[in-house]
């Protein structure tokens, strides 16, 4: 996909350097233009069966018919409108320093330092379909940015969370080296282990955290524990599981010494 001049120019006014990707909204739009193309057919067929029994004189199945027609005729008219503006407006164009929204709303252009995280949750609804992605960017001042229903979600979801998670990880690590708790969702995280409702695995005893089928989780080494969470609820979750891995690394070397 290339990257419209207005884009450009935006990214540029907001120094954001070399356009990287773009990705653009799913195309969703397509079944509402088959079922409007449905729609539209079966009421031109049934205008034309109206204004044939009309034409004879049959109003009782003249009438019916015509406001039959006309009701799959609207509703075709409506479909087709529903679709055109989410096809033709929605996108996200990734830069070197940035990004640029573009769709419902204008949502806008976004250094990647002021965005304060992001979630990324998948619902597959049948076995072998389609897994709908939601991605929720929240920028520093608070607002929230709701994506999802695009092609290659998976994928946008993945370049957003390294670009603001990459950020985050040190600005936390160093929040937890001077003393500080960080919350990320449901997980406190300090120099001591993670805490999670109450219940507390000290890094001593965390053998794995990672992220899988949506959840996030952290294990202890004998089971008796296991912390997990709705990746959707977990912002920044790829910095969470750094940020363990590297505090129980830590801890582990100053066990031995090393």
């Amino acid at each position: 996909m290339s990257f419209p001049e207005p884009v450009l120019e935006r990214a540029a006014a907001r120094r954001l350097g070399e356009p990287v990707r773009a990705f653009t909204a799913r195309a969703g739009g397509r079944r509402y233009l088959a079922w409007a193309a449905l729609l539209g057919l079966a009421g031109a067929v049934l205008a034309l069966a109206a204004t044939s029994y009309l034409r004879d004189d049959r109003p009782e199945p003249g009438v019916p018919v015509a406001v039959l027609s006309a009701g799959y005729l609207g509703g075709a008219v409506w479909l087709a409108g529903r679709t055109a503006p989410r096809g033709r407006r929605r996108a996200v164009y990734l830069f070197k320093d940035g990004i640029v929204l573009t769709g419902p709303g204008d949502p806008g252009v976004h250094q990647w330092d002021t965005l304060a995280s992001v979630t990324v949750s998948g619902v597959q609804r049948a076995a072998r379909g389609t897994t709908r992605w939601t991605i929720t960017v929240t920028t520093s001042e608070g607002e929230r940015i709701r994506l999802g229903d695009f092609a290659d979600a998976h994928e946008l979801g993945e370049a957003l969370s390294a670009e603001v998670a990459g950020r985050a990880f040190p600005r936390h690590l160093a929040e937890i080296e001077a003393g500080e708790t960080v919350r990320l969702g449901p997980f406190a995280v300090d120099l001591d282990g993670v805490e999670k409702d109450g219940v507390r695995a000290p890094w001593a005893a965390v053998s794995e955290v990672g992220i899988d089928n949506g959840m996030v989780y952290l294990r202890t080494a004998d089971d008796l524990q296991v912390l997990t969470s709705i990746a959707s609820r977990t912002p920044n979750a790829v910095a969470f599981v750094e940020l363990c891995s590297r505090l129980r690394e830590r801890h582990t070397e100053n066990e031995h010494g090393l």
